[in-house]
């Protein structure tokens, strides 16, 4: 495997705790590329690896760090670290109208398939690759929340543990009145 452009994640000491989204966007990680380029964070290592034709999952490297402590091969590269073939990386613009004039189409109570069928069907084509969509989903549902439009009515259900069945159920927002 070309060892150029190979981006490592490094896990820092997070404050006791964080928030999930906080966790999954690797806030408190750092990033860094063989090249020395620097990265600020994920968007920076994600963007640098699209650049130079790296899997953007893995950011080259062929494995995925979803945790200080543990790694597993990539799935979407298969371990090469290499972009697959005509994989393309678009960053969506998205404008405060665009997300009022989604947000209207959402009915009182909506899980998060109902924000992506919404998406799907008024982004551009161009725009429309399903990483692409559920970037846009959740920062619509971050900003209806952070505005107050809406609040978490049911949390996904999750059970973790080595050996212990996984489930996964969709979470339902509910509109503020």
């Amino acid at each position: 495997m070309n060892e150029l452009h190979v981006i490592t994640t490094e896990w820092v000491d997070a404050p006791a705790y964080i928030g999930y989204r906080d966790y999954v966007a690797g806030t408190y990680n750092s990033y860094r590329c063989s090249c020395a380029v620097p990265l600020a964070d994920r968007e920076a290592a994600t963007l640098h690896a699209a650049e130079w034709g790296r899997c953007v999952t893995c950011l080259g490297s062929g494995l995925i760090s979803i945790a200080p402590f543990h790694s597993d091969g990539c799935h979407n590269c298969d371990g090469s670290g290499q972009s697959r073939q005509g994989a393309v990386v678009v960053r969506a613009r998205v404008t405060e109208d665009f997300v009022k004039e989604v947000a209207d189409l959402l009915p009182a109570e909506f899980k998060l398939q109902d924000v992506v069928t919404v998406l799907q069907q008024h982004m551009p084509p161009e725009c429309g690759s399903m990483e692409t969509v559920f970037s846009v989903a959740a920062g619509l549902i971050r900003y209806l929340e952070v505005q107050g439009l809406v609040v978490l009515g049911t949390a996904p259900d999750f059970v973790p543990g080595e050996g212990v069945e996984q489930r996964y159920g969709d979470p339902m927002w509910i509109r503020t009145p």
